[in-house]
Formats: C-alpha cells, sequence, structure tokens
C-alpha cells in the first residue's frame, strides 16, 4: 500500500513537472479582437497539449512598453509576445519598410503581399535576430486624433506636437509632414494627451477606443496613411529548448492563423467611427483630392527609408513590389 501511494505521488509530481507555463506579453488592451484572437491561441495550445502547455496572456502592457517587452521576448525573459511591426523593426529594421505610408491600396493586397511574397524572408530574418515567427497579425489602418481640429493636409501638421511610435519611418514621415513628433510608448500616451505633452497622435480606430485615447481628444481624421501589420511569435532561447511535439502545439497552423486574427479586428467595421462619434469625438473622413495630397508630400520617404535601413531592405522592398504587381494583375 505505501509503494502504491509513493508510486502515485511520484506520477503526480512527474506530470506536474512537464507542465509548460508560457508569459506571453502585449500591448492589446482587455475585450479587444486582439485579446480574442489571443484566447483562441492559448485555448488551441491546451487542448493539443492535454493541457501541459498553459500560455499567460499579460494584457495592455502590463509588463511594459512594446519595446520593453520586445527586449524581454529576446533575452528569453518573457517567452511570447503579440507586437507591431514598428516596434519589431527595432531589431528587424527591415519591417519598417510596411510601416511606410500609402504603401499598401487595401487591407486585401496587404494581405496577398504579407502571405505570399514576404513570410519566408521575415521567418529567416526574425531567427537571426532570436525569435521564431509564428504568423502575422493585425492593427489595421492608422488615422490621426487631435485635442482641437481637423487634420485635413499636410499643412495641418506643421510645428503639431504628435505623439511617434517608436519607428524611424513613423518619425521621418512626421518630420516629412513638418511635425514636431515625440516618441512615446503606449503606457504614457494617455497622461501626455491629457498633460498637453502632445496634442495628437495616430492609431487606428480600435486602438483609439480600446486604449481609451479618445477621452483626450475632440477631432479624429480619417487618413488611413499606414497599414499595420502586427506578429505573434516566441522567443528563439526558450523554442530551441522545447521537444517537437511542444513546438508543434504552439506553432499550430502557422500563419492561417493571420485569416481569424484579420477578421475578428476587420469585422467591426465602420462601427467604430460610429463609437468614435458616440463618444463626443468630431469624425471627418478625407476626400480623394485631399488622401493625394498626403500621398504627394510622401513621395521619396520608401526610398529614403530602402537606402536608411540597409541590410536586406532593397530585397523586400523590391518583393513588395512584385507583390503588389501580383494582385493588380490578379484583381483583372
Amino acid at each position: 500500500m505505501k509503494l502504491l501511494t509513493i508510486l502515485s505521488i511520484l506520477v503526480s509530481v512527474n506530470a506536474t513537472a512537464k507542465d509548460l507555463i508560457i508569459k506571453f506579453g502585449t500591448i492589446a488592451p482587455a475585450d479587444t479582437p486582439w485579446s480574442k484572437s489571443l484566447e483562441e491561441i492559448k485555448e488551441r495550445v491546451a487542448k493539443e497539449s492535454s493541457n501541459q502547455i498553459k500560455i499567460k496572456v499579460f494584457l495592455g502592457g502590463q509588463l511594459g512598453g512594446e519595446l520593453e517587452i520586445l527586449q524581454k521576448i529576446r533575452r528569453g525573459n518573457i517567452e511570447g509576445g503579440g507586437l507591431t511591426c514598428a516596434a519589431m523593426a527595432s531589431v528587424v529594421p527591415e519591417l519598417d519598410l510596411l510601416e511606410v505610408p500609402y504603401l499598401f491600396e487595401s487591407s486585401e493586397e496587404a494581405d496577398f503581399v504579407l502571405d505570399n511574397y514576404l513570410l519566408a524572408p521575415f521567418t529567416k530574418l526574425f531567427a537571426e535576430k532570436g525569435f521564431v515567427f509564428v504568423t502575422w497579425a493585425e492593427n489595421g489602418w492608422r488615422s490621426i486624433g487631435h485635442k482641437s481640429k481637423f487634420i485635413k493636409s499636410p499643412s495641418d501638421l506643421k510645428a503639431v506636437k504628435i505623439r511617434s511610435q517608436e519607428s524611424k519611418v513613423h518619425l521621418a514621415f512626421w518630420k516629412k509632414m513638418q511635425a514636431a513628433s515625440v516618441a512615446i510608448a503606449i503606457p504614457e500616451v494617455l497622461p501626455a494627451l491629457q498633460t498637453g505633452v502632445v496634442e495628437a497622435f495616430d492609431n487606428t480606430p480600435l486602438f483609439t477606443l480600446a486604449a481609451e485615447w479618445q477621452t483626450a481628444i475632440k477631432y479624429y481624421s480619417v487618413t488611413n496613411h499606414i497599414y499595420q501589420p502586427g506578429v505573434i511569435l516566441y522567443s528563439k532561447k526558450f523554442w530551441d529548448k522545447l521537444t517537437d511535439n511542444e513546438r508543434k502545439a504552439l506553432m499550430g497552423p502557422g500563419n492561417s492563423q493571420a485569416l481569424g486574427a484579420r477578421a475578428n479586428v476587420r469585422k467591426l467595421g465602420d462601427s467604430l467611427i460610429d463609437t468614435l462619434k458616440e463618444t463626443g469625438v468630431n469624425v471627418y473622413q478625407l476626400s480623394k483630392s485631399e488622401k493625394d495630397n498626403f500621398i504627394k508630400a510622401s513621395t521619396g520617404l520608401a526610398e529614403q527609408s530602402v537606402k536608411e535601413i540597409g541590410g536586406e531592405a532593397s530585397k523586400i522592398y523590391a518583393l513588395i513590389q512584385e507583390g503588389k504587381k501580383a494582385f493588380k494583375a490578379k484583381k483583372k
């Protein structure tokens, strides 16, 4: 009887020892399409691993801003995360090319290029910098919120104190618009708006509402100047210690997961603009000619970025152009 008890305890301890707890960091707030997508991944991994792999998601920047989360993942202090490509570009500079304003003409075009032309090269670049790429995700189309006016033309941005994401391309764009940009991490943006450190920002309607930034502005101009993808990834230091079965469960269907992540964001559609209006924010949709003025003012930024980024930037940009051309041919 004593032997059976000891064996039972040993089996229990051994099973517990095999449990894998994964810390997953993101700035994505709770109760959003992003948190829903991460919950789906968490549930799938638990099921496929017979509940031996447990993902603990830290939402809303609980583990720091994006750059802080990124470095923790790279060092292996956090096992995985969901980040914007602009943040990831601090380590994989070629990603900044995806942040070039008016690079993509539609979400469908962006999907086609990302999935068919950029998946393999970026998977390789991620591995070289200590990350395991799982799937593209989505932030969406960024537009401009301001405390006291609409932004209808590049001249409206002159000398405007605007919060910039910590990205070289974003900062270069605001400089080209003659704005007075300030790079500020996500957790610090709302206080900066409230205290007047900045008077404007750019982000998607979804993130604006999720982070409650709309409480600090009165005007939102739908410029849709940047389509911003995100990524789901793991630390390579952590990944290299796993068994094949553990890797299989964590990778799942790979980039096929992008379909659900994008759908979760996009199905909200125009309802987000309506919600902004309901909160008291005035919304302005740029006309085609007004948008064309922004496109014209952004001319040369892509080529400038390719030169400044170096590395594989030239090859990546050529792939983007090849993908865009193929997408247009496919639509005919």
